[in-house]
């Protein structure tokens, strides 16, 4: 996914088992609404989060590459 913001080279997503395949799409539009609102790493969690809420989802940021951080997207535990 592009973002090219705060030294990143764009956003790597990997989707929990429990998050079915037909949900793609929705979930594609709520990331890229996310993640155009926020130009800092530091509130793109917040601001993922946000947008994937209302579908039943969480996003949790993994920054293990500096460059490229990992988005995984779970189902909402509750919802």
């Amino acid at each position: 996914m592009p973002w090219y913001h705060d030294g990143c080279h764009g956003l790597s997503v990997r989707a929990g088992e429990n998050v079915p395949a037909f949900d793609d799409l929705m979930i594609r539009g709520a990331l890229a609404r996310g993640a155009f609102a926020c130009q800092r790493i530091q509130g793109l969690d917040r601001a993922l989060n946000r947008e994937l809420w209302s579908l039943g989802y969480v996003a949790r940021l993994e920054t293990d590459q500096p460059d490229r951080p990992t988005v995984l997207v779970e189902s909402a535990i509750g919802r």
